[in-house]
């Protein structure tokens, strides 16, 4: 939080770094060679922060992006298990009175449980994908501690359960849009990613070689 690595692609005009994809890449990948937990960790954060940046109305990047620069964590709530594919997701955001209610179970939350806030993947009345952003504590919001793993042990991905969340109206981003249209959304994600397996290789091999040596 005090390094200000969780606001370096928050864009200039909003006070933020907004450091290029080739430096953003090689930032995870130094902190993945010596922790691959801690590189992995940021990645669903970083993913909401372009979410943000490409579809949040003025008010969303206002608000959200000082979140950021301030030391806000954002998990995740994505996954689901038994659903046919990733874009089959079952947790609903419906419309309550002025605002809507968040309801589903979530698998693989990475981070959720060391957030301060829980961006969710859902399907809103019209069937579109929408991300809704709860606070972590909020009334509803459980997030179980039952991630049991091999290799990255402490991402804490484990399961989030939402029961009748309330949320904003003006917490709601179109996500649907990234993908309607070319974007970054994806790219994004998948450079982090493998900015984190290149830090886990450049340091198997480093212990690799020191080991034979």
């Amino acid at each position: 939080t005090h390094s200000g690595l969780w606001g370096i692609t928050v864009p200039r005009e909003y006070g933020g770094a907004f450091v290029s994809n080739a430096v953003l890449a090689e930032v995870v990948k130094i902190i993945a060679e010596a922790d691959p937990c801690i590189g992995q960790i940021p990645q669903n954060h970083l993913y909401m922060v372009e979410a943000i940046r490409l579809d949040g109305s003025e008010d969303q990047k206002a608000y959200f992006f000082d979140l950021v620069l301030k030391g806000k964590r954002f998990g995740n709530a994505f996954s689901e298990v038994g659903t046919r594919t990733v874009n089959d997701v079952k947790t609903r955001l419906e419309r309550s009175g002025a605002g809507y209610v968040l309801n589903g179970r979530k698998f693989y939350s990475s981070g959720a449980l060391l957030a301060d806030w829980i961006p969710v993947i859902a399907k809103d009345e019209h069937d579109n994908t929408v991300v809704a952003f709860v606070e972590r504590h909020a009334e509803g919001l459980k997030v179980i501690d039952d991630w049991s793993s091999f290799g990255q042990r402490t991402t804490a991905s484990g399961t989030t359960i939402l029961d009748n969340v309330k949320v904003l109206p003006e917490h709601v981003i179109p996500h649907h849009l990234a993908f309607d249209r070319p974007t970054t959304m994806g790219p994004i994600a998948q450079i982090i990613q493998a900015a984190v397996d290149t830090g886990i290789a450049k340091a198997a091999l480093r212990d690799t070689i020191d080991f034979v040596r």
